[in-house]
């Protein structure tokens, strides 16, 4: 039996005001839980989750839940809204400690935001924007703006261990692949850049790992996954993701043999 629903108070967050405007709209139509359900084809459980603002709808089923309400664009304001919080909450506090890092250890299993050119970034995001291509350039030119750092008079140390399949997963064309693999080798020639790649026979992580040593000496870690992310501070936390980064760093090829492997699939892109 779906749980009833509880008092909303659409002040306290995007997700009670989107699940507030659900219900109002379903009782305005007279109907219960278990009669929107069918009409949307999920469960009247996952219903009272979105109602209760417990787990709210994805785009898709926003969408559903649009056309059976026969309103345009009402409910998917809100549920954009509540995917740009949620990025807020979980990731931009790191990418400001980030800017002001002394130094950035990373393991990707894609090329990382910091060694982007703009049409892989272009293209890893299109996704996300598809029917939002100001979306998609505005985020484009934020991620470059992040790597104005290693431009200014005292750059943070990066060290990156890259799983080496980023190399051949084509984002976007051949062509934007191999510029994509070209900037990597020139930003490795940077005194302060070190790019290791991690072979495909060696073990890695799903997901990504960020370790931040601050101006001030703190030490910061972040991990990523899809839609998830979580930025910690507590030093027991940061070890343990430092242990996990030590382990995969262990597996990696040294700069030169790194280098070598990029340059190896980037002549596989220009066949």
């Amino acid at each position: 039996m779906a749980r009833p629903p509880k008092e909303l108070t659409p002040e306290k967050s995007v997700e009670d005001l989107l699940g507030s405007k659900i219900r109002k709209l379903r009782l305005a139509q007279g109907w219960d839980v278990t009669d929107l359900a069918a009409k949307v084809f999920v469960s009247p459980g996952r219903i009272s989750s979105i109602e209760t603002a417990n787990d709210p709808p994805g785009r898709d089923l926003t969408v559903k839940l649009e056309q059976i309400f026969g309103v345009d664009g009402a409910l998917l304001e809100l549920q954009m809204l509540i995917k740009s919080e949620a990025f807020k909450n979980y990731a931009q506090r790191f990418l400001r400690d980030q800017a002001g890092a002394r130094s950035i250890h990373e393991f990707s299993p894609g090329v990382p935001g910091l060694l982007q050119t703009a049409d892989y970034a272009r293209a890893l995001m299109a996704l996300d924007f598809t029917d939002d291509p100001e979306g998609l350039e505005d985020s484009v030119v934020r991620r470059a703006e992040r790597q104005e750092v290693f431009g200014r008079k005292n750059p943070p140390w990066l060290w990156v261990v890259l799983a080496e399949p980023a190399l051949y997963q084509v984002h976007g064309s051949p062509n934007i692949m191999a510029r994509q693999i070209d900037h990597l080798l020139e930003m490795g020639e940077r005194p302060y850049i070190h790019i290791q790649m991690l072979p495909m026979d060696q073990p890695a992580v799903p997901g990504s790992i960020s370790l931040l040593t601050l101006r001030d000496g703190t030490r910061t870690a972040y991990g990523e996954g899809v839609n998830t992310g979580t930025y910690y501070q507590e030093p027991g936390d940061v070890d343990r993701l430092q242990r996990i980064y030590d382990h995969v760093q262990a597996g990696a090829l040294d700069l030169d043999a790194s280098a070598q492997v990029m340059r190896d699939a980037r002549r596989k892109h220009q066949r």
